[in-house]
């Protein structure tokens, strides 16, 4: 499948609805988001600001979000337009991205090489990480536990290259799909992205096809896609369960298991944040785990398991207390929908723990390897010359399913341009370039969750900080917070600009408009309306699930054997223009889904 295609977007939204029928489709798909679970929990209360609180100690808690309410998730009104061929590309693409990160994920020489290079000498949250995974390679320390789930993600947008460098002219080529990034912990969305999409089509199920906008092709379901999403998350973490099962000898679930008590353990151990807001995206999958598949869930914050989780046996098997007491509960899968980025290890205790159910023998989603394997230096790494073709063509490293030199090139469309910042030749051309073109760039750091990447002329001053802070000769953030209170490779220089990499700016293509639908506020006694913005973004993400063995206790770099692999799905995330970061649960932007065209 090609990765462009001509430059036919329409321009949207459809201009023929009136201000009646958008009023009557706000409130038909808002009351579906409603009734069908596409929810968050509502922004926690401002603290107040009567006299009487002023007062108080200073150290009272934050306010909470609200456990007995919720509000609609932000969603799109009408679907946008999206390339056909391209929506087929990224689905083809997300395959071969899984058996590559799973690989690359059972490769200790590759990540030491890109990982526990620079990165983790000036990344404090990396150089935790990594010392949990060299801490766990001693033999006497490492998890007996063989078998690691990924559940991830592939993020792209569409991308429209100018053919003339200065725009003069104003030509433009065909349409491209680009990849923004690729999720390999807490790939969320999921469960409310696969609602979302059955949102859209029951809208146009019920509206004549949007009043018959756009010609009639909202009217045609076949171009509103349905979505497995939820189903590829929730039957990998079925599939790591069963694994688990068979290995300890336990028998699974009856076939009938939606009609019988669960089991009391083993469980899937969700570990998920306090006062978690998407808190129901994570109940779907909960839900298709015990009504689909017999499975019994956990769920508990980090703060929680440091009492908790314990390791019995002298293959470490965990066990966890409920919040409801009781005896402890053995634990088949550990899912992190936590532990992505710092603010979830706030002390020592946190790490510790990390540390304590990486090494136990339940199976993890992920596991530290492969968490390591989602930073962005391995994304530009891959994109470096006869990298990606190094483990894909090598049938060992993928499973042993053959991939061909086509399907290679493929992935490679898929990368835009990426540098290294580090004292490297291609490292210095992409520091010349951060500095005399910034406009085209943006420079992004080992972090997931949105609102870290530094974009266009921010760049300039937040290099002059970081060599600030180098020429006087401050300790990095990597000497602070990390596991044992150390940076890793104490004594190197290496300048703080290396913790990131330089990716060029995708170009999507102008002229598309959405209206975007909120949640009012608390006080308000009417629905939230139906906001037109005039400039929208969209972006695709395509999910996939693999359960894997690794081999690289034996020796055999980036050897995996596939137990279980499925791709599919799809989330589609838009946002105005005018924000550069795209996260949902941040408020940045709104689930949408594709009219494919």
């Amino acid at each position: 499948m090609a990765n462009t295609t001509p430059n036919t977007l329409p321009t949207w939204p459809p201009s023929s609805l009136t201000v009646q029928q958008i009023g009557h489709l706000a409130h038909l798909a808002t009351d579906y988001a409603l009734a069908n679970g596409i929810v968050y929990r509502p922004l926690p209360p401002p603290a107040s600001s009567s006299p009487s609180s002023s007062s108080s100690s200073t150290d009272a808690p934050a306010p909470t979000p609200p456990y007995d309410s919720v509000i609609h998730a932000p969603f799109s009104l009408v679907p946008s337009p999206f390339p056909r061929p391209l929506f087929d590309y990224a689905q083809s693409l997300q395959p071969t991205y899984d058996v590559l990160y799973a690989s690359l994920a059972s490769s200790p020489d590759f990540l030491k090489r890109v990982v526990g290079g620079s990165v983790s000498k000036v990344d404090s949250f990396q150089a935790s990480l990594w010392k949990i995974y060299q801490h766990l390679q001693n033999p006497d320390r490492r998890s007996r536990q063989r078998l690691g789930l990924g559940l991830f993600r592939s993020d792209y947008l569409l991308h429209r290259p100018d053919d003339d460098e200065d725009g003069k002219e104003g030509r433009a080529s065909e349409l491209q799909l680009k990849q923004v990034e690729f999720n390999t912990i807490s790939a969320s969305f999921g469960a409310l992205c696969t609602k979302v999409a059955a949102l859209h089509r029951h809208v146009a199920r019920n509206s004549a096809g949007y009043f018959g906008a756009h010609d009639g092709k909202l009217a045609e379901l076949d171009r509103l896609p349905e979505n497995e999403a939820l189903d590829v998350l929730s039957s990998g973490l079925a599939a790591a369960h069963k694994a688990y099962l068979e290995q300890r000898g336990l028998a699974p679930a009856a076939a009938d298991a939606a009609k019988a008590p669960l089991p009391l353990s083993p469980v899937v151990l969700f570990v998920v944040q306090e006062h978690e807001r998407n808190a129901f995206d994570q109940r779907w999958i909960e839900d298709s785990l015990t009504t689909t598949h017999g499975i019994p869930v956990l769920r508990q914050t980090f703060t929680q398991l440091q009492t908790s989780a314990m390791l019995e046996g002298a293959d470490r098997r965990l066990h966890v207390v409920p919040s409801y007491g009781g005896e402890a509960i053995e634990v088949s899968v550990v899912y992190f929908r936590a532990g992505y980025g710092p603010g979830d290890y706030p002390t020592q205790s946190e790490w510790e723990l990390r540390e304590r159910l990486e090494s136990s023998y339940a199976i993890k989603c992920p596991t530290v390897a492969l968490q390591l394997a989602g930073a962005k230096k391995v994304q530009q790494v891959l994109s470096e010359p006869q990298c990606t073709e190094s483990i894909l063509l090598d049938a060992a490293k993928t499973g042993g399913r053959a991939v061909s030199k086509d399907e290679v090139e493929r992935v490679r469309q898929s990368y835009t341009d990426l540098y290294p910042l580090d004292a490297s030749a291609l490292g210095q051309e992409a520091y010349r370039l951060a500095r005399a073109q910034p406009h085209r760039f943006v420079m992004k750091p080992q972090r997931e969750g949105g609102g870290n990447n530094v974009y266009r002329h921010d760049i300039p001053p937040a290099l002059d900080e970081m060599e600030r802070l180098d020429a006087q000769g401050l300790v990095t953030p990597s000497t602070a917070g990390s596991i044992d209170g150390g940076g890793g490779g104490e004594g190197e220089a290496v300048k703080r600009r290396e913790g990131y990499i330089l990716m060029s700016l995708i170009q999507p293509p102008p002229g598309i408009g959405n209206w975007l639908v909120k949640a009012s506020s608390a006080s308000s006694v009417s629905p939230g309306a139906a906001v037109l913005a005039h400039d929208v973004v969209s972006e695709l993400g395509v999910y996939g699930s693999i359960l894997y063995r690794d081999h690289d206790d034996e020796g055999a770099e980036g050897k995996i054997e596939v137990r279980h692999h499925r791709s599919g799905g799809f989330l589609l995330r838009t946002k105005a223009r005018e924000s550069d970061e795209g996260g949902v649960a941040v408020g940045f932007s709104v689930i949408d889904s594709p009219v494919l065209l």
